[in-house]
């Protein structure tokens, strides 16, 4: 018999598949936001030291440290410099992340059936979810606008942001 440091439960049902998966897609879009948010913000100071660094060893040099420099979440939506309520989603959007990544799935180990309710959980990434989709369309819209791209209609936004959700959650 192992000792009780290590998982011993390892059955896996239908359901747990489903919220194993759940789970899952919910980290490729918090990590999908997290990314997008650092190149954003890494290609702006790119962009910004170009201006500063004539010399071209100088930029390469430059540009490797921006690239290769570690950055939180937090540091890179404090370079954009935008209204305190587009901040606030951003910010939102990185809590959320966050409980994603850190969090959502303390004490979840081994067959998760009898651990939780399904509603319960399936209300909590629909909330977490649906706070980084928000966070998401504003760093794709602010890197469109980057990159001289058109930027896309409400409507298009809407079904994207359904698109995600219905990917996240559904079986």
């Amino acid at each position: 018999m192992p000792p009780k440091i290590f998982i011993d439960d390892f059955e896996k049902t239908e359901n747990s598949d489903y919220l194993h998966g759940v789970l899952g897609r919910s980290l490729i879009i918090a990590t999908r936001f997290d990314s997008m948010c650092t190149t954003l913000s890494q290609a702006m100071d790119i962009k910004l030291g170009a201006f500063f660094y004539t010399n071209n060893e100088e930029f390469k040099v430059f540009y490797q440290k921006i690239i290769s420099k570690y950055r939180t979440l937090n540091t890179s939506i404090k370079t954009f410099i935008l209204p305190e309520e587009i901040g606030e989603i951003l910010h939102k959007a990185r809590e959320s992340r966050n409980e994603i990544a850190h969090s959502l799935t303390k004490g979840l180990e081994g067959c998760i059936d009898m651990k939780i309710d399904n509603m319960t959980l399936i209300n909590e990434i629909k909330k977490l979810i649906t706070n980084i989709i928000d966070g998401d369309i504003i760093i794709s819209i602010l890197t469109n606008d980057f990159n001289k791209d058109p930027t896309p209609t409400i409507q298009a936004l809407e079904k994207y942001k359904n698109r995600v959700l219905d990917w996240v959650i559904s079986p």
